[in-house]
């Protein structure tokens, strides 16, 4: 029997067709008799009018419905909306109650509840409901989001629950814009979107990374080094970091995946704000850590195109900012063996990276070069004459650069990228052997010069607009250490102003500061054997990753 109906003053908003109680639930009604599929799906008692009205008849008094209101947009009255009652016993909340919102969702199946007709979606707003006094009136806005349910007032609808609205326009700017530029562009895919993104909806602290980097990229672009959100962001993400790595040593936390990533969002989170104090450093030796641990994992617990993008994203941080030690007084290798052979491994299918590129063989002989400069340089900078090994192992490095090609398949910018990055690793091997005097027609000087000047050929033929440029920081600091020709030190000038104005990635800003301090030096002084020690002159500590 239908429920006994209460006098009332108001018009009662009900579907004009189908059962009973599809129109006591403002629900679509199949008017499948004597059960309709709603009923059935939701097991409610299926009731129908004796005599079904027609659909032209007008509402008492030519009043419309809640939907035509909105659709016409008038203002909707709070007195109109009336919240669904259950046939068959089902208890409702009625109109004044102050049930909370799990008590109000109770009254409906999950179903309903996700799944809403697409016909009612654009009258949904609400995700949560928040306790307030009903409003008298609904003056000053017409829209739907202002409708009071009740003593429950719909909050607008957040993607990013429990975070400001300015996490929301970071979380924006990181999609459409840090992300973009943070991958050189050498595959379709972009691993800071696919991989990342996915990572940080199901991590408070790789979310919080994200929008820390997204903060950092947008405070530089806009030249604000006093932006007091990036600046919040960066501490909360540090804490969280922290807090962290704490539990993971003390076993709270026993995976490492989580960490690992934020470890390397941290490093390019440096990039992006271009910092001169070496934080970089600090957040590489973690990831060195925890990517051991990670790799561990089997293939279930983290996929392979995931572990594939963590060991390029580490192998090109670390093998690009060991430029940054001073190999005669630093033994640290921040590319161990084990994850040296892991990267090897993603040689063998010929991976192109977003970061490596297609030259992760030639980053992966920096350490090598590193290791024999290291030990041709005295820590009294006393010369040694180098042993038959040195001189095999130089001739196996010059050798291996020389017969490097880019994969054919690459697109014609990443080919030429990866010819900038091939000369500028024979420059980083020739001026190894910067502690021996060589004259100025000399053949030593001679390989330098010829280097030199094949990096600048391939650099003039590739946009200074062009993605890739966002991964040639290295490469350029190389090359513009070597540099003497004032015209040749104008290109590179002008070549890096574009690229920060194109990009907006501190890191840019600061390889030109830092190579504007070595062209003043002489040239006996400069090269990329004595990076580091300009920084060290000038405390610029910066990676060029």
């Amino acid at each position: 029997m239908p429920p006994k109906k209460r006098s009332r003053t108001e018009p009662i908003v009900r579907v004009r067709t189908g059962c009973y109680t599809c129109r006591r639930r403002k629900k679509k009604c199949d008017e499948v008799r004597p059960s309709c599929g709603g009923c059935v799906r939701n097991k409610l008692n299926c009731e129908w009018p004796a005599k079904t009205l027609p659909a032209s008849s007008t509402r008492p008094n030519g009043s419309n419905t809640i939907c035509d209101q909105v659709v016409q947009g008038q203002p909707v009255s709070p007195s109109t909306i009336q919240t669904p009652r259950r046939s068959s016993g089902s208890l409702s909340a009625p109109v004044g109650s102050t049930a909370s919102p799990p008590a109000l969702f109770s009254t409906f199946d999950v179903e309903d509840r996700f799944s809403p007709p697409t016909d009612e979606r654009a009258l949904l707003v609400p995700m949560g409901y928040s306790h307030a006094t009903p409003r008298s009136s609904t003056s000053g806005s017409d829209s739907p989001t202002s409708v009071t349910i009740g003593n429950f007032m719909p909050r607008s609808l957040s993607m990013l629950p429990g975070y400001s609205p300015e996490s929301f326009q970071l979380l924006s700017h990181y999609l459409a814009t840090t992300a973009d530029v943070m991958a050189n562009g050498s595959t379709p895919i972009n691993p800071f979107l696919v991989q990342i993104v996915p990572l940080a909806f199901t991590s408070d602290l790789l979310l919080q990374l994200v929008l820390t980097q997204s903060a950092a990229h947008r405070a530089f672009r806009c030249r604000n080094d006093s932006d007091e959100v990036a600046q919040c962001h960066y501490t909360k993400a540090l804490q969280l970091f922290r807090k962290g790595v704490t539990e993971f040593i003390d076993g709270k936390e026993s995976n490492p995946l989580m960490l690992t990533v934020g470890a390397l969002v941290m490093c390019f989170t440096e990039t992006a704000k271009g910092d001169m104090n070496g934080t970089i450093f600090d957040h590489l030796s973690a990831a060195n850590s925890l990517l051991t641990h990670l790799l561990s994992l089997s293939d279930a617990a983290v996929t392979k195109d995931l572990k594939d993008f963590v060991i390029e994203y580490y192998t090109y941080t670390a093998a690009v900012s060991m430029i940054s030690i001073d190999a005669r007084v630093s033994h640290q290798l921040l590319l161990n063996f084990d994850l040296e052979q892991k990267a090897r491994q993603l040689l063998q299918s010929e991976y192109v990276g977003n970061l490596c590129g297609c030259w992760l063989e030639l980053l992966l002989m920096i350490p090598c070069i590193f290791d024999l400069g290291r030990q041709w340089m005295m820590l009294d900078d006393q010369l040694t004459m180098p042993t038959a090994d040195n001189i095999a192992m130089f001739a196996s490095l010059q050798c291996q650069i020389v017969r490097w090609n880019p994969f054919p398949s690459v697109t014609p910018e990443v080919f030429l990228a990866g010819r900038v990055f091939q000369h500028a690793m024979l420059l980083y091997l020739y001026t190894s052997l910067g502690s021996f005097s060589r004259t100025e027609h000399g053949m030593h000087q001679g390989l330098i010069n010829t280097a030199i000047t094949e990096a600048m050929s391939y650099l003039n033929q590739l946009s200074a607009t062009a993605r890739i440029n966002s991964g040639l920081c290295w490469p350029i600091a190389v090359v513009g250490s070597c540099l003497c020709d004032v015209e040749q030190q104008e290109q590179l000038r002008q070549r890096l102003t574009t690229m920060v104005n194109t990009f907006g990635l501190g890191n840019m800003q600061r390889t030109l500061l830092l190579l504007e301090h070595m062209w003043d030096m002489p040239l006996e002084e400069a090269g990329p054997w004595n990076i580091c020690r300009a920084m060290q002159q000038h405390q610029i500590w910066i990676s060029f990753a």
